[in-house]
């Protein structure tokens, strides 16, 4: 029961989140991948604040806080993540969709090369295996010319999220470890959504209210994106990491999809192994990790 409960909530995070990420695209278009990002992370905010009041109004606040941790991580973490979403919406503003999650998804993989590298955790012969899988998949994907229109297909953009994404995790691991996972995720949120202010005003872009015009998408994309992140923790609270994170690991084939159907992308066979090669290489990862 708690394998097929895990299982659901994986699901709902695969679901949730690619769908997010695809109507993060379609505003994006509209306003911009930087605007986009910032009004993403703002409605980030909003469920890890919410649940450290309640935290804090029945005594229930994640103790003992390692503060000095806090201020020296928390601001490269709020960067990092700001620069990983800025890649990841300007590549799928300006790319081929399907090219870009896919070769960010492989955030997992850098992650997992991180933690051996810097916190000593075991990587397996299996492990390197499926990261070189992964690494041949993205190297098939970075020959990938523009389409004939001349449109570019954003794989440096997902390449960048991809770095990003992995440092960020292990961030998250020295976070979690000192904070617990709501207030890092309140600390992330809110660093990444200042530095982002602080970049568009210094860029002389004018950061305000976003106008009514599609708004409900931007607003769809903010609660879906957060949305698939807390299925994921409730998932992984009820069952085995590898139930539920090859499922939410997953998430860029519903991404995919839906650029298939309705942005009508087509990609050749080679493009196609690669993609391939790269999610199932992820997911394959994740359910060993």
């Amino acid at each position: 029961m708690l394998i097929s409960s895990g299982a659901l909530w994986g699901l709902l995070s695969l679901v949730f989140w690619g769908v997010a990420d695809y109507l993060a695209r379609s505003y994006a278009i509209q306003v911009g991948s930087g605007r986009t990002a910032f009004y993403v992370r703002f409605i980030s905010l909003l469920p890890p604040l919410l649940v450290l009041a309640i935290q804090a109004y029945l005594g229930r606040l994640y103790t003992p806080i390692d503060w000095p941790v806090v201020w020296k991580l928390g601001p490269l973490l709020g960067a990092v993540l700001a620069l990983a979403y800025v890649s990841y919406y300007r590549g799928l503003e300006t790319g081929t969709v399907s090219i870009v999650a896919a070769v960010s998804s492989a955030w997992f993989a850098v992650g997992v090369i991180l933690a051996f590298i810097f916190l000593g955790e075991a990587l397996s012969i299996y492990q390197a295996l499926v990261i070189g899988i992964i690494t041949i998949g993205i190297i098939m994907l970075s020959g990938v010319q523009p389409s004939p229109g001349g449109r570019p297909t954003g794989f440096g953009y997902g390449l960048a999220a991809m770095l990003f994404g992995g440092i960020a995790t292990l961030l998250f691991k020295y976070m979690v470890e000192a904070a617990g996972p709501m207030l890092t995720s309140f600390v992330g949120s809110i660093g990444s959504v200042m530095l982002l202010w602080l970049w568009l005003q210094h860029s002389g872009v004018i950061i305000k209210l976003p106008g009514r015009k599609r708004l409900h998408i931007l607003i769809a994309a903010g609660l879906l994106d957060v949305t698939g992140v807390l299925f994921m923790i409730i998932g992984l609270a009820q069952a085995p990491i590898f139930i539920v994170a090859p499922l939410a690991a997953a998430h860029p084939i519903v991404t995919m999809s839906l650029a298939g159907i309705f942005l009508k992308e087509r990609l050749s066979t080679l493009q196609w192994v690669g993609v391939a090669l790269t999610i199932l290489g992820v997911i394959v990862l994740s359910a060993n990790g």
